[in-house]
C-alpha cells in the first residue's frame, strides 16, 4: 500500500496549541529561541508544523510556558514522539509507511465509526474471510505473503480487547446488507458456507461485547447517502473529536484531515446509522443469514 496523503492533523494541532501557549505567554518566537538556545527558525518550524517537535524539546516548553498539568498530557499525546513503539514496528521491512500509519492511528485513536460497503471492516473480519479478501485480485500474492497479510489483519484487531493504553477502542460499524449475503468463494459452496458461517458467527460476537455497536443498513433502506463506497472515521484519544477519515483500498489508503471534509464523512455516518437496522434488529438479521447458510 502507498500513502496518498499523511494524516498530519494532530501533528498540526499540537504545532497550533504550542503557538498558542507561546501567545498567551507574551513571548515572541525569539524570546523562545533566546531562553532555549535555539535559533528562531527552529521554533518557526515547530510551531508551523513543518518540523516535528522531540520529546525533551516538547517538556522544554512545556516548562517554558507553565503549561497545567492535564493541558501538559494533552500535548503529550499529540507529540508524535510520545506514542509507544508497537507491535507493528516488528513489521517495518513488509508494510508499507501508509498502512503502518493507519495502524498506529488505530492504536492510538479512541473510536472508530465505519461504512462497509462490500465487506466487513478489517476489525471484524475473521482469518479465513480475510484470506478470501486478500486473495480476491488479480495479481495472486505468494501463500507466505497472504498469511502474513491475515496476521497483520488479526493484530489489528487488538484494539477491540481493551489492554492498551486508553482501554478498547470503540467501535460503531455499519455493513450493507450485502455485506450478509455476497457469496465469498464462488464456485465451492461448501468452502463459501464455512467461510461465511465462521464471519456471521463474529460478527454476532463481537456485536455483543461493550463498547461495540454493529448494524446492518438493509436494502429496504434505499441508497446511502455515500455512493463511493466504505470509509472509516477515527476520534483521537488525546482530544476524543474525530479528527481523521481514511479510505481503504487494495492498492492505498488515503487519508482526509480537513476539517470541513471530516465533518462531511461524520454527518454521513450519523445518517447511515439514523437509516440502519437498530443492533438488536441487526443481530436478528445476521442470525437469520446464518440459519439459512447450507449446513
Amino acid at each position: 500500500m502507498s500513502v496518498h496523503e499523511t494524516p498530519s492533523v494532530r501533528e498540526r494541532r499540537l504545532a497550533a496549541e504550542l503557538r498558542l501557549l507561546r501567545t498567551a505567554a507574551q513571548l515572541h518566537g525569539k524570546d523562545v529561541a533566546a531562553a532555549l538556545g535555539w535559533s528562531p527558525s527552529k521554533v518557526s518550524r515547530i510551531e508551523t508544523g513543518r518540523s516535528g517537535v522531540s520529546g525533551d524539546d516538547l517538556e522544554r516548553l512545556v516548562q517554558l510556558y507553565a503549561v497545567p498539568d492535564q493541558q501538559a498530557g494533552l500535548l503529550r499525546r499529540l507529540a508524535p514522539s510520545a506514542r509507544p513503539r508497537g507491535w507493528w514496528d516488528a513489521y517495518a521491512e513488509t508494510l508499507s509507511p501508509g498502512y503502518a500509519n493507519l495502524i498506529r492511528m488505530e492504536s492510538g485513536s479512541r473510536a472508530l465509526r465505519c461504512y462497509g460497503a462490500l465487506v466487513p471492516h478489517a476489525l471484524l473480519q475473521t482469518p479465513g474471510f480475510a484470506r478470501e479478501v486478500i486473495l480476491s485480485t488479480w495479481a495472486r500474492p505468494s501463500p507466505t505473503e497472504v498469511e502474513r497479510r491475515v496476521q497483520v489483519c488479526r493484530r489489528r484487531q487488538d484494539v477491540l480487547d481493551g489492554d492498551r493504553h486508553g482501554g478498547a477502542l470503540q467501535l460503531s460499524a455499519v455493513l450493507d446488507e450485502s455485506v450478509l449475503r455476497r457469496c465469498v468463494v464462488p464456485g465451492d459452496p461448501a468452502r463459501d458456507a464455512a467461510v461465511r458461517r465462521g464471519q456471521l458467527e463474529r460478527l454476532a460476537e463481537v456485536a455483543a461485547r461493550p463498547g461495540v455497536r454493529v448494524q446492518v443498513l438493509p436494502f429496504s433502506a434505499g441508497l446511502p447517502p455515500v455512493t463511493a463506497g466504505s470509509f472509516s472515521v477515527l476520534d483521537s484519544l488525546a482530544t476524543a473529536t474525530a479528527d481523521v477519515v481514511y479510505l481503504e483500498n487494495k492498492t492505498r489508503i488515503f487519508f482526509l484531515d480537513a476539517e470541513a471534509e471530516v465533518h462531511r464523512y461524520t454527518q454521513a455516518f450519523d445518517l447511515i446509522s439514523q437509516m440502519a437496522l437498530d443492533p438488536a434488529e441487526s443481530l436478528v438479521m445476521i442470525r437469520r443469514e446464518l440459519a439459512d447458510l447450507p449446513a
